[in-house]
This record gives C-alpha cells, structure tokens and sequence, in this order.
C-alpha cells in the first residue's frame, strides 16, 4: 500500500505486514546490545491500521502522525491484555483459595526475588508463590494464552530463586495449565484441576527434602529467567 504524505514523499505501508518492537538496553556475558524485548504485532488490530491508511478523512494526515495514532492503538491493545491478566489471576486466587483449599496466608502475591548471576544481579517476580510449613511448595505465573512459552521461564523460576529446588511450578491461564515437575522437568498436569490441593500438597511436603539446583545447571537457569524478564512486561509500564 503506497500514500503521500504532507511533505509530499511517498512511503509503503502494509498492515499485513505491520510490526513494531520495543527495544531495551542489557548486558548480557557477550557484552552489551540492543535487543527486542518482545514484538508488538498489528494482527490484532490490523483493520484499524488499515483503516488508518485508507480513510479520506485522514488522507492528509503526516506519516508521524499516522504512526502516533498506531502507537496509541497498540498502548490500548496492552491495557486491554493487562486488564484481562488481571482477571486470571483473580481467577487463579479464587481457585486456589475456595477450590484448593489454601488459605489466603499461604499465598504470596507477585513476590520479588534478587538473581546473581557471574556478570550482573537482576530483581525479578512471579505472580503467585505458595509457601506452606516445611517449605515453598509452587511457583505460579498467570498468562492470558501462549502458556507453552512460558514453560522453561516456570521452570528456570522454581529452580534458581530459593537456595533450593521449588517442587512445582505452573503457568495457567485459570482454566488451561502446564504443570512442571521442577526436579525432572516432566510436565504432570494440563488443567487447574490437575493441580494440588492443599490436604495433597502437605502430605508431599512431608517427605520434601531441599535439594539446590546442581551449579552448572543454575546459572543456566538464572540466564534464562532474566532473558525472560524482558518479555513479560506490558508496554504501559514504561509510561509509569
């Protein structure tokens, strides 16, 4: 799709093809870089970018102002997903509380836990960490889909952030769920009723031993959360 803007250039848009990336700076072992955080697709809105394009009404609109109005579209897309995590992980509580059993003092909300890895520290988060008697029992991150990319994330999560390996963790969106065994990496549930009730979770945690991570395999696993940690975040948190 070809217009002409004010300045009388001419530009090609394709909303087909529209993406735009957020950029932040790290430092990963290689040294420091520029790297996409994670991608903002048009897809979901790829009418009113073309209908951005295509209205006469805005035929004489500058392509600045044509990609500001995008980029405010896009920031409504992310408040509107942000508002929908919201609702899982009321969800989640709700399940976890009234369902499962657990009470409200056993679950620890978006807790932050500080990562030192051989080059760098990094502070990091999770939306739910039940902690019973003995020990921390699970990891929980709530997702509106996608719940496959965000399973060695869980994983990494429940073997790097204690001084020992968290028996499980889960992503779920309140209904669907991948359930790790964190010790073996084995996936052993793929529903929210799959997953622990409290009288269940105590009886394991009778016999639980705290095993750290292995060394090799937790720098690994702290490389992995904190690349993750660039990708979960909704857009609107820069504007903050």
């Amino acid at each position: 799709m070809t217009d002409v803007d004010q300045s009388g250039e001419l530009f090609t848009m394709n909303p087909e093809m529209c993406i735009i990336h957020k950029y932040e700076t790290y430092a990963p072992a290689s040294g420091a870089g520029q790297r996409p955080a994670y991608p903002f697709t048009c897809f979901p809105f790829r009418e009113t970018v073309r209908a951005l394009y295509n209205n006469d009404d805005q035929r004489g609109w500058s392509m600045k102002e044509r990609e500001e109005m995008i980029h405010e579209k896009i920031k409504e897309e992310d408040f509107l997903e942000m508002m929908q995590l919201r609702g899982v992980k009321q969800i989640v509580w709700n399940i976890l509380t009234k369902g499962k059993g657990f009470t409200p003092e056993e679950i620890v909300i978006e807790p932050k836990f500080d990562l030192t890895l051989s080059d760098c520290e990094a502070t990091v988060g999770i939306d739910f960490v039940i902690d019973l008697p003995a020990a921390t029992f699970a990891v929980i991150r709530c997702a509106n889909s996608g719940l496959e990319f965000w399973e060695r994330y869980i994983t990494a999560f429940g073997r790097a952030v204690k001084d020992y390996q968290i028996p499980f963790a889960m992503v779920t969106n309140g209904d669907d769920a991948k359930i790790i065994d964190v010790f073996s990496g084995a996936l052993v549930g793929e529903n929210m009723k799959d997953f622990y009730t409290r009288q269940k979770a105590m009886n394991f945690m009778k016999d639980f031993t705290k095993i750290p991570c292995p060394e090799k395999k937790l720098e690994k696993a702290k490389r992995i959360i904190y690349a993750f940690e660039g990708v979960k975040c909704p857009a609107l948190q820069e504007d903050k």
